[in-house]
């Protein structure tokens, strides 16, 4: 089985911290669970009835709870930014699709966060440049077109 880099760097930087650990594994499915049916990947009535009922877990699970303060604001910006690159992806303009393109990687935001509450300020500097580079890779062909 193929091993998926994005759970890898999650384990690099928060395998010491489970709760912050399973929190960002948690979140991630919900918000790629919603990129799902927004991209019509999951049609099926019980994808859409589950992936609301999770919001339940992933919001009440205690290291949400316990740092909510920090991390609301970045889930709302992270909404907010992937809903208006969701809108600009679909235009004609090359600028909206550029912007569209940096946009969607607002979510970034969050998971840095979580790294900064687990194991401080430098640790997060240290993750940043790297996370970003993941995440281009991941959502960008070898030509640099967004996939």
């Amino acid at each position: 089985m193929k091993r998926n880099p994005y759970v890898d760097f999650l384990a690099k930087y928060l395998g010491d911290d489970s709760e912050a650990y399973l929190w960002l594994l948690g979140y991630g499915l919900y918000v790629h669970a919603i990129d799902d049916i927004v991209d019509g990947d999951k049609t099926d009535m019980q994808h859409l009835l589950k992936t609301f009922e999770f919001a339940a877990t992933v919001y009440a699970y205690p290291f949400f709870m316990q740092n909510a303060t920090r991390l609301y604001p970045l889930i709302k910006m992270a909404s907010s930014t992937y809903m208006n690159s969701v809108l600009m992806e679909k235009e004609k303009k090359p600028w909206m699709i550029q912007y569209g393109d940096v946009l969607r990687q607002c979510g970034n935001e969050v998971i840095l966060a979580v790294i900064e509450i687990a194991c401080g300020l430098d640790i997060r500097i240290k993750a940043s440049m790297e996370l970003r580079e993941l995440s281009y890779n991941m959502h960008h062909n070898e030509l640099g077109q967004p996939i």
